[in-house]
């Protein structure tokens, strides 16, 4: 979802566009490699054929809303709600055993939101199409995390332990937080790159309210003076993000790299290891490498690199697996009884 609205976005810089679409493809292949290594190949072929339909559906959708060809957005879209919907709603079900009446909404759901995005996106509406990718990007790990359950649930073997543990629960939704400021960042970047103001300030509102969605989690963990000390840092990091972005000289580059080193790298290791007591190196080694990855999307923006944009900035994302992994273990080692 969040690849299909950096896709969407890029139609007419021809370049940055097929960068997103090859990684639409490569996100694709993921997926059925992963439902593969679930419940086989018959039923990893039958969700490639459903799931890349829905992708040439949207990507035709989206061709239709730039080229003002209404026939062929009319189509695309009778194409997601009359075919891919009912079809991957009734996949869903056959995997999951959940009631296709419960399963079908969601997925409808989904698709409204999805056409909502594109449409702002067409429309130049920036408030709007942070706030409709949010919320779909929130349904569709709601939409995972519902159906996740119920098919490791069939094969324990391949997916032994406490599905539904609270520690799972912190370190899945770490994930999900930290990946979309990833990708919310960059987006924000792509745009000061381009020189989109309009674009530039809806997106850093998006990203506000993904701080204060980190905040309220490490609240809830550790109390808000704590708190208060990610939010410092964070804050830092992203106003040098910015900064970076923006510099105009290779002087206020290096300037601008030392401010994302010293608040991403610096101040958030100090801040993890005084919270939870962890070893300040672990945490440093992962941070530094989530920046440089963090780095190297903006370099490529910067620099028009589209061939190498889409694949760098999927890396930038998956790193913050890693970060995630190593908060959610400290806190799980630090809240013992309660995650124990």
């Amino acid at each position: 979802m969040l690849i299909i609205a950096k896709q969407s976005s890029a139609p007419a810089r021809q370049a940055e566009y097929t960068s997103y679409l090859l990684l639409l493809t490569t996100n694709s292949t993921d997926l059925t490699e992963l439902v593969r290594s679930a419940m086989g190949d018959s039923v990893a072929g039958r969700f490639e054929q459903i799931w890349n339909a829905q992708n040439n559906y949207l990507v035709n959708y989206t061709i239709g809303l730039v080229t003002h060809n209404k026939a062929k957005s009319d189509a695309a879209y009778s194409g997601l709600s009359g075919t891919f919907v009912p079809q991957f709603s009734q996949f869903l079900n056959d995997v999951t055993q959940i009631p296709s009446s419960l399963i079908r909404p969601l997925v409808s759901q989904h698709m409204l939101e999805m056409r909502a995005m594109l449409d702002d996106q067409l429309a130049k509406n920036y408030p709007r199409l942070y706030a409709d990718l949010r919320m779909s990007y929130a349904h569709a790990t709601q939409m995972g995390d519902s159906i996740a359950p119920r098919i490791a649930g069939r094969f324990p073997d391949k997916f032994p332990g406490n599905l539904s543990s609270p520690a799972v629960d912190l370190r899945a939704l770490l994930n999900i937080r930290l990946q979309e400021h990833s990708y919310l960042a960059t987006m924000r970047t792509n745009a000061i790159a381009g020189r989109r103001s309009a674009e530039q300030v809806a997106a850093a509102g998006a990203l506000v309210e993904n701080a204060s969605a980190l905040d309220a989690m490490f609240t809830d963990l550790f109390g808000a003076p704590s708190a208060a000390g990610f939010d410092h840092a964070w804050a830092a990091g992203n106003a040098a993000v910015t900064a970076y972005a923006s510099a105009p000289t290779e002087a206020s580059k290096q300037s601008a790299l030392g401010q994302m080193n010293d608040a991403f790298v610096t101040q958030l290791s100090a801040w993890l290891a005084d919270t939870t007591d962890p070893g300040t190196d672990a945490s440093s080694l992962v941070l530094e490498s989530e920046l440089q990855a963090v780095v190297t999307v903006i370099d490529d923006q910067r620099a028009r690199s589209w061939s190498r944009l889409a694949a760098d900035d999927r890396s930038a994302a998956a790193s913050t697996e890693v970060v995630a992994d190593v908060i959610a273990a400290a806190a799980i080692a630090k809240l013992h009884a309660r995650f124990g």
